[in-house]
């Protein structure tokens, strides 16, 4: 089985015992334009290059670049640069170019001469950071930091009007029916949900109250996906909720995931845009690496929280009700409780309602998340916002300025909550096609694939490694239970272990939980929210039940179906192993490859053939100083049944 952090290695180590070092080079060009090379001096001449400006000082001399990748999923490129100004008139002219946030250079590294161990590569960045300080000989000392191409989405604010059309809505259906102009995507949103779905009823006719047909449900006009609406529950209350006006009940309305990332990239990120000096994104779903496990072995994900997102299955499901189903009366309109049965099914789309992504997956793209959660999000963001301007700091931030990617890591630790933990979203970015921001769900198992872990052998002269440094460090847990903190007990980390010492041992039952049946279990937890009006303390009960679901797999069968994020899980290995190599300077190494070595101890192995743990990459770093070119690779260990 393949996952987003379990790759085919494509890097090309060097063959054979030869090892050419001290002909490295890097170069730093002006603008992404390779015609103006800044360091070091394209100078050909002596005078040119130990007297250029006439003050009897050389050029300017780089010292040293250092290229990273790193950030959540390795999708974030940085550079690191040091270099010496020997006058004041050098450092004037390079100080212009590159000791200004927002400049952009480009950087090449690679090999001279006709034989090669790695292919050369270059990479665009701008820079954010610098220093410089004058030494007692008159020396400038400079350094600067740069990101790479696509690094700045960070910074994108989406909290703006940006190219949204000027439309009015309804803010409180109160007679006079308050209207304003669309200011952002939490304001487009009311808009559209009140131009398409306030229908169905007399009262909803002309706009005149909130008042649509429980249930209703159906495409957005402007193409970006479905909504659905349903009547609250008697007693259910939100800060944030629209009032539907006098007499009138109040509804929750959703809207599809894939609705927030279509307007998103139509109004904010890229199809709008026509500045050229802003860049432009688009965020996508991973077809391979964005899908979610639905099923468990008791039952499928249900959402423990309906007032914050729905996940809607196919008619008649459990999951999709609140209420015990033989206690539901046959008219459904006389009752009010949330169901996503009660969805009309004429713009229904179910989780598992297609085959357009890895088989057996559900689609993201369908799970349905409440206006007032997007309204909450924002209260949020604006309440610290307001906190910014009162410390007076950064003045930006006192406009109510919302970064994306710290919009979409409230979206998706919602709905990692909601779900169990059985879905954990994030962003990712491949620096060979920037403008792309895909979506990845770290616990999607992605498409079966054959993956050969790629070995470096330290012993054997061969692949060019200088260093390689395995460590294992023993949990605090299993360290307290050495000192008789919980003996009768087994933890995740001990059920790793007995992985790979091939033993089968049971854990004991844990206070009677194990004797539970889990779907009973969560039959209740779901009537629970309903008979307890959805307060926080059901929730409380049913994020709990369902953390049980969610958490079934022992860490054998997690291994199995790729469900180890990105390494950091600490039930996936007994004993973290961390994993240090460096080599002769080498391109290609990326986030996710699987890699491993031939002087893995034995516990680590099969007692026949083949690997109990490999290493996913999890970031790397070049360096360039002196003519030479060093690459360090860190990775962590994981537990592989093949």
């Amino acid at each position: 089985m393949s996952d987003f952090f379990y790759r085919q290695a494509k890097v090309q180590l060097p063959t054979g015992g030869s090892r050419i070092r001290n002909n490295a080079y890097v170069a730093i060009f002006s603008d992404g334009d390779e015609s103006i090379q800044l360091l070091p001096s394209p100078a050909t001449s002596m005078t040119a290059t130990y007297n250029p400006n006439g003050s009897g000082r050389p050029a300017p001399l780089l010292k040293d670049v250092v290229v990273k990748l790193e950030g959540d999923a390795g999708s974030l490129r940085r550079v690191e640069a040091n270099f010496t100004c020997y006058d004041k008139e050098s450092f004037d002219e390079l100080e212009a170019t590159l000791l200004v946030p927002g400049s952009k250079i480009l950087v090449k590294y690679g090999y001279v001469g006709p034989e090669a161990p790695s292919e050369s590569a270059e990479h665009e960045f701008r820079v954010y950071d610098y220093s410089f300080k004058i030494t007692t000989a008159n020396y400038f000392e400079c350094s600067f930091k740069g990101v790479g191409k696509g690094g700045t989405y960070e910074q994108n604010n989406i909290n703006t009007a940006a190219a949204f059309p000027a439309k009015k809505f309804v803010t409180n259906y109160d007679f006079v029916n308050d209207t304003t102009t669309i200011q952002n995507i939490f304001d487009y949103m009311d808009y559209r949900i009140q131009r398409d779905g306030n229908k169905g009823t007399v009262r909803s006719m002309g706009n005149s109250a909130f008042a649509p047909k429980d249930g209703i449900s159906g495409e957005f006009t402007d193409g970006s996906g479905k909504f659905a609406i349903l009547e609250a529950p008697e007693k259910y209350n939100s800060p944030v909720k629209l009032e539907g006006g006098i007499l009138t009940d109040y509804y929750l309305q959703y809207v599809q995931f894939k609705c927030i990332i279509n307007w998103l990239n139509k109004y904010v990120l890229y199809d709008n845009i026509s500045d050229d000096s802003i860049p432009k994104y688009k965020l996508k779903f991973d077809p391979k690496y964005s899908g979610i496990m639905c099923d468990m072995p008791s039952g499928k994900v249900w959402s423990a929280d309906p007032g914050k997102m729905l996940f809607p299955y196919e008619k008649n499901r459990p999951e999709n009700n609140y209420t015990a189903m033989s206690e539901r009366p046959d008219d459904l309109d006389d009752f009010k409780f949330i169901s996503c049965d009660k969805i009309d099914r004429s713009g229904y789309q179910h989780l598992q309602s297609d085959s357009g992504l890895v088989p057996g997956m559900g689609n993201p793209e369908y799970i349905l998340i409440c206006r007032d959660l997007m309204r909450t999000v924002q209260a949020e963001f604006n309440a610290a916002a307001t906190k910014e301007k009162n410390k007076e700091e950064e003045s930006d931030k006192s406009t109510g300025g919302m970064i994306l990617n710290k919009f979409m890591k409230a979206i998706f630790a919602n709905i990692r909550d909601v779900s169990g933990g059985a879905w954990d979203f994030y962003l990712d970015q491949d620096d060979l096609d920037p403008e792309v921001i895909w979506i990845i769900n770290r616990r999607c198992p992605g498409a079966p694939e054959e993956v050969t872990a790629l070995t470096l052998d330290p012993i054997g002269g061969s692949n060019g490694i200088r260093s390689l440094d395995i460590a294992a460090s023993v949990p605090q847990e299993t360290q307290a239970k050495i000192f008789g903190g919980s003996p009768d007990t087994v933890s995740e980390q001990e059920i790793g272990m007995n992985v790979i010492q091939q033993k089968d041992v049971r854990v004991p039952d844990q206070g009677g939980a194990a004797e539970r049946v889990v779907k009973e279990q969560q039959n209740n937890a779901r009537k629970g929210l309903n008979d307890g009006m959805y307060g926080t303390s059901a929730i409380s009960a049913a994020k709990a039940a369902l953390s049980v679901l969610v958490g079934e797999m022992d860490a054998l069968e997690r291994a199995k179906k790729g469900q180890f994020n990105d390494g950091n899980d600490p039930a996936q290995l007994p004993f973290p192993l961390s994993f240090s190599v460096t080599l002769d300077g080498i391109e290609g190494f990326r986030f996710g490859d699987t890699i491993t070595t031939s002087y893995l101890p034995a516990r680590y192995t099969k007692a026949t053939s083949g690997l109990k743990i490999v290493f996913t990459v999890t970031k790397y770093e070049h360096k360039i100083a002196n003519n030479d070119w060093t690459t360090t690779v860190t990775a962590l260990g994981r537990i592989r049944e093949a």
